[in-house]
């Protein structure tokens, strides 16, 4: 496994503007679901560790996509989740909170972080604390004028709204100066458990990838 430079992964995440985020029990086929994610154009997922078997799917996926792609943790709440996931190769940290320990042991570590924010003084606090970008979650709480309003004070900030993004919305996130997507079920649904629903999640992820780089056109 060739691991990616803090630049490469930012880049990896900003090639394709969509973090896929695969969570829950998908029965040990997480590879072939990434498989198809990257065959369609998406350059980065996480696996959430609120999943089971979690820390294995990583390990398993950076060896597998590692070199190609951006593999991630979600969903990590301690600094020694942080630890664990980076042992089992992941090349960024994602929270749905903020965390400053958190953040501090991802970049002690070469990580990419991404905590979890939802106000504009959280967003300022974690860039603060060394936040590379910042998830905005629940984001169809607050929608695309919230990214316009941020961009005026914080005009560099990478924005990453995550909860609810359909590729409609991820039009309108990204016209509107958000950096990245983070897509859960609307992407990665329980059909994937199917192999017939391999052929739907490769439309939905071409869809998702094609909406946001046509945006950021």
């Amino acid at each position: 496994m060739n691991k990616l430079t803090w630049d490469q992964i930012i880049e990896q995440i900003e090639a394709g503007r969509i973090i896929a985020i695969l969570r829950g029990d998908f029965g040990g086929r997480e590879e072939e679901i990434v498989a198809a994610l990257v065959e369609s154009g998406i350059t980065a997922v996480e696996a959430t560790l609120n999943s089971p078997g979690a820390f294995d799917s990583i390990s398993r996926l950076a060896a597998s996509f590692g070199s190609r792609i951006a593999v991630g943790a979600g969903t990590v709440l301690r600094p020694e989740e942080v630890e664990r996931a980076a042992d089992a190769g992941a090349s960024f940290i994602v929270s749905p909170n903020l965390n400053a320990k958190v953040i501090e042991v991802t970049k002690g570590l070469g990580l990419v972080s991404l905590p979890g924010c939802f106000t504009p003084s959280e967003i300022v606090e974690a860039l603060g604390a060394g936040a590379d970008a910042v998830k905005l979650f629940p984001a169809q709480c607050l929608g695309p004028d919230f990214i316009k309003a941020m961009r005026g004070p914080l005009p560099d900030v990478r924005l990453i709204p995550t909860g609810g993004v359909t590729p409609e919305a991820a039009r309108g996130y990204i016209a509107a100066g958000a950096w990245a997507l983070g897509v859960g079920s609307e992407l990665i649904g329980k059909d994937v458990m199917n192999d017939s629903g391999f052929e739907s999640l490769r439309r939905r992820a071409s869809d998702f990838a094609e909406a946001a780089r046509g945006a950021a056109k």
